[in-house]
């Protein structure tokens, strides 16, 4: 079982190790679902998707949008979503549903969310705040804790070549990669600033995979943790998260304004009783 939004210690993969066979091969529909109310009282949430069971606990759907139209294995963020009735990401209901074990989860919940809350959306093109990553130094190199990495990360992790496994781990206040790309570091970026509001934009010019290491002191703790949940310390006397991208990865992330898809929810109803 795993909290929406990560868990303090998020772990992460390169593509080559968690590749889902074809979404056009699976169903697109559970079998059997189930939409209720929640009755939790509180703010956790809970969300597992495992041998074709789908299980969500005080979810909202805009939750379940931002899974069912967003890019494989990445929800939509928040700012990325637009329009609904207001209760879209108040209203928090339970989910449960059924599937062939090989199904992915957003064409499911892309159906679910269009059968049970009638949900009508559509992408459009909208000039927004963005964030670009670009290179500190004119040389075109990044920073000394960012290195090229070639290893065959396929092959290492099917023991057919020797090496460090890709991979990483994401902590408050830390971050330490081997084998990523500059898109999945985008991808990381974004869930280490869960408030900025803003997509990240890669302008880099990197291309391959990057081993990189990146500390500084979070301005707060990924979003949606167990009040249980072990922190790890972190060094408080590390810089902003902004400084360390430019002392220690030679990047900087510029502020500017570009066109963003956004998805554009034109409809959608409270869900009929099962």
């Amino acid at each position: 079982m795993r909290t929406r939004g990560g868990r303090l210690a998020a772990r992460f993969m390169v593509p080559a190790l968690f590749a889902v066979a074809a979404a056009a091969q699976a169903p697109a529909r559970f079998d059997v679902v189930s939409v209720k109310p929640s009755r939790a009282g509180d703010m956790n949430i809970r969300w597992m998707f495992e041998n074709g069971r789908f299980t969500a606990v005080n979810v909202t759907l805009k939750m379940l949008v931002s899974t069912a139209f967003g890019p494989a294995q990445q929800p939509l963020p928040d700012f990325q979503i637009v329009g609904g009735p207001a209760w879209l990401a108040t209203d928090r209901f339970d989910v449960t549903g059924t599937a062939d074990s090989g199904a992915a989860l957003p064409l499911l919940l892309r159906q679910l969310v269009e059968d049970r809350f009638a949900v009508r959306a559509r992408f459009e093109s909208r000039v927004l705040p963005v964030y670009a990553l670009v290179l500190v130094h004119g040389d075109g190199t990044p920073g000394p804790r960012m290195r090229r990495n070639d290893r065959d990360c396929a092959a290492v992790a099917a023991g057919q070549a020797s090496g460090e496994r890709c991979g990483g781990e994401i902590f408050p206040g830390r971050v330490s990669a081997r084998g990523i790309t500059p898109t999945q570091m985008i991808s990381a970026l974004s869930r280490l600033m869960p408030n900025v509001g803003r997509p990240v934009i890669d302008r880099t010019g990197l291309e391959g995979m990057y081993d990189l290491d990146l500390s500084w002191t979070p301005d707060q703790l990924l979003p949606n943790q167990p009040p249980d949940t072990p922190i790890r310390a972190f060094d408080p006397n590390a810089p902003s998260l902004f400084t360390a991208l430019q002392e220690q990865l030679g990047l900087k992330l510029d502020s500017q304004r570009e066109a963003v898809n956004v998805l554009v929810i034109d409809g959608a109803q409270r869900p009929t009783s099962d």
